[in-house]
């Protein structure tokens, strides 16, 4: 099936070459992205979106752990145990669960901040 996109070619000095790698590598992108996005006028890719992005990820990870210790308190409720340590899995685990909100809202806030307008557009 033909395509309909063109290649096009260009010729760089060395310094210029160089130039265009260390951007590349910086925003993350290939040579063709990176290109078509400064032809484009397209927002390019922040030092701080990646760091942002990667907070994300560390929170997910943070939020998954705090999910599995949650669970296997659940399991060890379900043995027989003392009214006095069933208190304190009970209070642990709701502490796990404000925990896990307070996350969830720190990652929403974090994603709005990166991507304005998304949210809006998924509640509609």
């Amino acid at each position: 099936m033909p395509t309909t996109r063109h290649k096009i070619e260009t010729y760089l000095n060395d310094d210029e070459k160089r130039r265009l790698n260390e951007l590349c590598a910086q925003m993350r992108l290939s040579r063709s992205e990176l290109l078509k996005r400064l032809l484009m006028n397209s927002k390019l890719p922040s030092a701080s979106d990646f760091a942002a992005w990667q907070g994300i990820r560390d929170l997910l990870k943070v939020n998954a752990d705090q999910a599995r210790l949650g669970n296997l308190f659940k399991l060890a409720l379900e043995e027989p145990l003392s009214a006095d340590l069933l208190k304190k899995f009970d209070d642990l685990t709701q502490g796990l669960e404000g925990t896990q909100a307070e996350l969830k809202a720190a990652i929403g806030e974090i994603r709005d901040q990166l991507q304005p307008g998304i949210r809006k557009q998924e509640k509609s």
